[in-house]
């Protein structure tokens, strides 16, 4: 493989080109206009606290929350918060570094961004950096006379097929995250690159992959 060109690249989004949970941020917004939501999402948050990142309680816990908090919103309530959400993180939270480096990863060959937030959300954190149009693998919602709900929740095992499926092959990449959550990628990634990470999750990656380095980005 040429070193320098055809270069294949995949970036988490939560920890790595933001430094906040865009849908975390998402849910505490709509939970603060709904205080008897919020008593109600204080278990499954402390569960989801406790959890390990690259267990099945965790994610679990994680979409028990977001239909709590959606509970009610419709379909076009719930893009126009995404937007906005989106759109105040990309100026507020953005990572400098890495939304650079995943430019110039543009440059050298496929790159996507796998994330386990919403699709609507992420996108618009991407415009809002300036990452128009690159490949996006999401989580995507259902919306019920209840209100949405995780449909494909794109996280573990999941993100790898959802990667597969946008026609990217993870044996040839190079996996940007800073999560345990992603080890079925990291097992499999050419190179994985730790992005400020914390200690368990490095120490989790280190073991599932063949190569890996650490960054600290700001």
């Amino acid at each position: 493989m040429n070193p320098t060109k055809n270069i294949t690249s995949i970036f988490d989004l939560d920890g790595v080109l933001t430094s906040e949970d865009t849908m975390s941020s998402l849910v505490r917004t709509r939970l603060a206009a709904h205080p008897l939501r919020f008593v109600a999402a204080i278990p499954p948050f402390l569960l989801a606290s406790a959890a390990s990142p690259d267990g099945a309680l965790k994610p679990a816990m994680n979409r028990a929350i977001v239909a709590l908090a959606l509970r009610g919103m419709t379909r076009g309530q719930y893009e126009k918060l995404a937007t906005v959400t989106g759109r105040t993180m990309a100026v507020r939270t953005a990572v400098e570094q890495a939304v650079a480096r995943c430019r110039y990863a543009r440059t050298l060959g496929p790159t996507v961004v796998a994330t386990a937030s919403e699709e609507n959300l992420a996108r618009a954190f991407l415009d809002g950096v300036g990452l128009h149009g690159i490949p996006l693998a999401a989580s995507r919602l259902d919306f019920t006379p209840q209100g949405p709900r995780l449909v494909a929740h794109n996280v573990g095992e999941a993100k790898v097929g959802a990667v597969r499926a946008l026609g990217f092959a993870p044996e040839d990449a190079v996996l940007y995250t800073d999560s345990a959550s992603d080890i079925p990628l990291a097992r499999i990634a050419r190179r994985t690159v730790a992005v400020n990470a914390a200690r368990r999750s490095i120490a989790k990656l280190t073991s599932a992959s063949a190569d890996i380095s650490h960054e600290r980005w700001r």
